[in-house]
């Protein structure tokens, strides 16, 4: 009896972490990835002066990551080429 408490407990525990775990991977969806990938070539294009091959580094693992599925990895690598360019990804809420 006493094991079959702990064991609901602890399954419990760990229903409610990884529900929270996915609602943060729901932030991010296939749209805000498309639109990311968009805001990263505009700052690319733009950025013609300056050497990008970081950029389209990040640029491409974000692409890699959004393809995959896990959009919210994608959008991290989309923002982290924006600072590389100088600039801040604009994300839609």
């Amino acid at each position: 009896m006493r094991f079959t408490q702990s064991t609901a407990i602890a399954l419990c525990i760990f229903a409610g972490t990884a529900t929270a775990a996915l609602a943060d991977e729901a932030k991010e969806n296939m749209a805000t990835c498309f639109s990311s990938a968009k805001q990263v070539s505009a700052a690319i294009s733009a950025a013609s002066s300056q050497d990008v091959g970081a950029a389209r580094a990040e640029k491409q693992l974000g692409l890699q990551f959004c393809n995959a599925g896990y959009y919210h990895q994608g959008v991290v690598h989309y923002a982290r080429a924006m600072e590389l360019l100088g600039q801040k990804l604009a994300l839609a809420q």
